[in-house]
């Protein structure tokens, strides 16, 4: 497949489906984090600073604890779904539980000002739901693009589709702060909710399982990837040697990898708005805005590491195994070492 003919991108159906998903990662990254800052808009503060925050809607007086159970409560329904529904995904086509997660997600969001309303215990429930069903995309999205993705592109495309997670939370702070302080902290999950029902409308509409079931693909692009990625994207469903998983050196340090990596990427998406309320006293909008300056390198950098790594791989510098570890090695130290410097002056 090095050498075959490559199909023009511009318009592609590959890229056009890449482009649908960096949007629904937008959206459901917005669902995930629309809380974070709501969160500071929904509860009561006895602080000189109170007069900072503007929003209208209905107070809580629920402490840093409650608070903290209730941004934690997301995770604790996405812990239980990406396995099955990678799997399932893997049997049935990503279409369906991509479509279905983040319509699932914008429906139970619409009904978190109810949720808020009736009690604690409720909106935990709602966040877990929420959280359980959003759980299945990115194991759905990697479904996908074993049918779509030829090889020599799969990095570009899974990280312009990927990219979507940062790009939605760095729109979403900021536009969640002037939402909570023009129309009331309710109207955010509303709104919300609202962008990723009319999302799925567009996704269950133009995007097929696979390019060979697809309706508007050109002839020319449909038989480029079919022949660059051969057998493995028609086959649905696959074996899992659990115990050679048990076993295996590499998979367990890509999971060490990724949840340390994830603990501390989860840690500010959650928690930042509210380390800028209590602590630093920034106003809603002031947070906001610099909550989200985090996930615009993240998306930026997203970008240009797939771009990259495929052209380093295009022109046969490294290897597959080398552009991967190289490129994982890169981020996690920057992110370490920026870390330490931002939170060594609290521990000297």
């Amino acid at each position: 497949w090095r050498n075959m003919c490559v199909s023009p991108q511009l318009c592609s159906a590959r890229y056009s489906l890449a482009l649908l998903m960096f949007f629904g990662f937008a959206v459901v990254y917005g669902l995930r984090v629309n809380l974070s800052v709501a969160m500071v808009a929904m509860v009561n503060d006895t602080e000189s600073h109170q007069s900072l925050n503007r929003s209208t809607g209905p107070r809580y007086s629920w402490s840093l604890e409650t608070q903290g159970m209730l941004l934690g409560a997301f995770y604790f329904g996405k812990m239980v779904t990406p396995i099955p529904g990678g799997y399932l995904a893997g049997h049935f086509g990503g279409r369906i539980f991509l479509g279905g997660g983040i319509l699932g997600t914008a429906a139970l969001t619409l009904l978190t000002p109810l949720a808020t309303q009736l009690g604690i215990s409720w909106l935990f429930a709602l966040r877990a739901l929420e959280g359980a069903t959003s759980g299945v995309t990115l194991p759905a999205m990697m479904a996908m693009w074993a049918c779509w993705a030829p090889p020599l592109e799969r990095s570009r495309l899974m990280t312009i589709s990927g990219a979507g997670t940062s790009f939605g939370a760095f729109v979403a702070f900021p536009v969640t702060g002037i939402i909570c302080e023009s129309l009331g902290w309710p109207a955010v999950f509303y709104i919300c909710g609202g962008a990723g029902c009319l999302w799925a409308v567009f996704w269950f509409v133009l995007v097929s399982d696979d390019p060979r079931t697809h309706p508007r693909i050109s002839e020319p692009e449909k038989n480029y990837i079919i022949n660059s990625i051969g057998s493995q994207g028609s086959a649905h469903g696959w074996s899992i040697p659990l115990v050679s998983m048990m076993f295996s050196v590499p998979l367990w340090a890509i999971i060490i990898c990724q949840m340390c990596s994830n603990w501390s990427y989860c840690t500010l998406l959650t928690s930042l708005p509210t380390y800028m309320d209590n602590v630093l006293h920034f106003d809603l909008q002031q947070n906001s805005f610099l909550s989200a300056l985090p996930y615009l390198g993240a998306w930026l950098f997203s970008v240009l590491s797939g771009v990259v790594a495929d052209h380093l791989l295009e022109r046969e510098v490294m290897s597959v195994t080398a552009v991967r570890k190289i490129f994982t090695l890169a981020g996690k130290l920057a992110q370490l070492s920026l870390h330490i410097k931002i939170f060594r002056p609290f521990f000297t």
